[in-house]
């Protein structure tokens, strides 16, 4: 099979991985497939998890990364079993930026990549599929539609937990587009893609009395304010911020430590709270892990 062919057939099937359908037709596939409503931090551990785990001198070792860092066994079985294990669990270990340090040279740029190209891999296969609100430019987890008054009645029946308030966009859409009818609002899968900034962001400071927050948090399209009359309209706001486009997935943050103390705010406000402040709007929800 020459270079041609193989294109051709990776193009095939990436064309049968495509999914769209309204959100009651969402529903049912979660009956068959819970786990695709999982968070960002449990999809990261079951991608490490399901590339297998053997034993070896009664450390485990990740398959996941033993092509790549060597020598690191304990430091990734404390990583995995004390960070991405409990946050998988959502208990309050997720609450906290994963900062990784150490002399250059040990492999954290490289266990980031790793991270990164993995989810872009693992979404496309069954166990990583990911589901978004479709036009959504921060790929919105589509149970976010559920109204905060039938979330109980939703975890049992469907035993899933959610977390975290529609978009001030998507909820202007819900009415707009849908009629406010949530079971024919549109949901498609999406495939993590760093180079397309799909649920993969890459934040890198540069000089503190230039660069702007919106890098993080996205800003005002001023185009638009004529035709849609205010500042406040979400319709007039680009949510085009790094946190908002690795929603879902992951950001990694460069240079943490020398960065301006504003863009820290937001981070802590994620990390904690689940949320951070965009624009003239409520808080903004988002699901990701922040790396460094």
């Amino acid at each position: 099979m020459d270079i041609l062919q193989k294109i051709a057939r990776y193009r095939e099937e990436e064309e049968k991985l495509k999914w769209e359908g309204t959100f009651a037709e969402y529903l049912e596939i979660l009956k068959e497939k819970p786990w695709v409503a999982q968070s960002a931090h449990s999809r990261v551990y079951h991608m490490i998890k399901d590339a297998g785990v053997e034993v070896v001198n009664g450390r485990k070792r990740y398959k996941f990364f033993s092509q790549h860092l060597f020598g690191l066994e304990e430091a990734l079985e404390r990583l995995v079993e004390e960070y991405f294990h409990p946050a998988a669990k959502r208990l309050d270990v997720r609450k906290r930026i994963l900062l990784l340090m150490g002399p250059v040279g040990g492999g954290k740029s490289t266990l980031v990549t790793l991270l990164k190209r993995g989810l872009e891999e693992y979404s496309k296969t069954d166990r990583g599929a990911v589901y978004a609100i479709k036009g959504c430019p921060m790929h919105e987890d589509p149970l976010h539609l559920i109204p905060h008054h039938l979330r109980d009645d939703f975890y049992r029946e469907y035993g899933i937990r959610i977390e975290g308030e529609l978009s001030p966009l998507n909820m202007m859409r819900l009415e707009k587009e849908y009629g406010g009818r949530i079971e024919d609002v549109m949901v498609e899968r999406i495939f993590f893609s760093e180079n397309r900034r799909v649920g993969i962001g890459t934040f890198s400071p540069s000089d503190p009395k230039s660069q702007d927050i919106a890098d993080l948090t996205g800003s005002i399209d001023f185009s638009t304010i004529a035709e849609y009359g205010s500042e406040s309209d979400p319709r007039a706001y680009r949510f085009d911020g790094e946190l908002n486009k690795a929603n879902r997935g992951i950001m990694e943050f460069q240079e943490m430590l020398k960065c301006d103390e504003k863009f820290l705010w937001h981070l802590l406000s994620l990390t904690q709270e689940g949320n951070f402040k965009a624009g003239r709007f409520a808080l903004i929800s988002a699901d990701e892990l922040i790396v460094r």
